[in-house]
């Protein structure tokens, strides 16, 4: 994968975990989501993030092998 596309997916891994948490907020406040709602985006919310994490991890660890070997 180039690393222009793996920038992309992560990015957008960060900004779709951060507009859950955002719409999950809104909800909460207003009183319109249940707590098993609420728990299944905040999981999918964490799964992103770490997709996202575990990009980066190859990402450097790629780096790193070729400066170090």
């Amino acid at each position: 994968m180039s690393q222009f596309t793996q920038k992309e997916q992560v990015l957008d891994l960060v900004v779709d975990s951060a507009e859950i948490v955002r719409m999950l907020g809104r909800s909460i406040e207003k009183g319109k989501i249940d707590p098993a709602s609420a728990m299944t985006n905040l999981a999918s919310a964490l799964r992103k993030l770490e997709t996202a994490t575990e990009y980066l991890r190859r990402r450097w660890k790629n780096i790193f092998r070729t400066l170090y070997w």
